[in-house]
């Protein structure tokens, strides 16, 4: 399983039936198996999430599928395969057999966001992934009901989802907030990771990377990946 940090929310997570991109709006993408199915995530409609490169991807991949937002996927072009999400419901895709692949199939569980739109729990080939959006615990410099709210708010979508701990963790690491490792705390706290791959930071990825001497965070480390293409069992 090879995961790719594109730019700031924006991943690709290479699986051995399929391949998931998330919330592409920039950035080069790697060089993904076009023999296997490619699934189009998009958490929102934030300009930092989402981007109309999304659409060409029909012409140069021979089986492509959207899961979006609602409000993205009324953006759909006519003929894409897109499967609209709300929050709190559950979706299956079945995966086809391009190239002698073997069938497979993705689940999709939906939270809702504290911000815009929602979050996924993707379950495929036994992994399973979950990918905040926006959604998270937002500490920005403002007063301190509103920090709790977003705090209170954020773990109890989580609670949803509390049976993980989930296989890999995308969750907002932005060092603009007041209290930007509240967010990965809680995630750990609730539900937990095997891997974290934190997000939502631009170019500030060495201000990211200070952020893991927080004691909450630090813990984590040895499992927190900030590399450009991780490589996992």
């Amino acid at each position: 399983m090879r995961v790719t940090h594109i730019y700031h929310s924006g991943f690709a997570v290479e699986l051995p039936a399929c391949t998931l991109l998330f919330d592409w709006y920039t950035g080069e993408l790697p060089r993904i198996r076009r023999d296997l199915p490619l699934v189009v995530l998009v958490s929102h409609g934030h300009s930092d999430h989402y981007g109309q490169c999304i659409w060409p991807l029909r012409e140069q991949f021979p089986d492509v599928r959207y899961v979006l937002d609602k409000g993205v996927a009324a953006d759909a072009p006519s003929g894409a395969r897109v499967t609209a999400v709300e929050p709190h419901e559950s979706y299956e895709l079945r995966l086809g057999t391009t190239a002698g692949a073997a069938p497979s199939s993705l689940c999709v569980e939906s939270l809702e966001s504290n911000d815009e739109g929602v979050a996924f729990l993707a379950r495929s080939c036994g992994t399973s992934i979950y990918f905040s959006g926006d959604l998270n615990s937002w500490q920005w410099r403002r007063p301190a009901e509103q920090n709790a709210a977003s705090e209170k708010f954020f773990r109890t979508e989580l609670s949803r989802i509390a049976s993980g701990p989930v296989d890999l963790a995308f969750i907002p690491l932005d060092p603009r907030l007041a209290d930007p490792a509240a967010g990965i705390a809680a995630f750990m706290d609730v539900v937990g990771a095997r891997a974290i791959f934190p997000m939502h930071y631009r170019d500030d990825a060495a201000a990211a990377r200070a952020l893991m001497s927080d004691a909450r965070l630090a813990p984590y480390a040895g499992i927190t990946h900030f590399e450009d293409v991780c490589e996992l069992l």
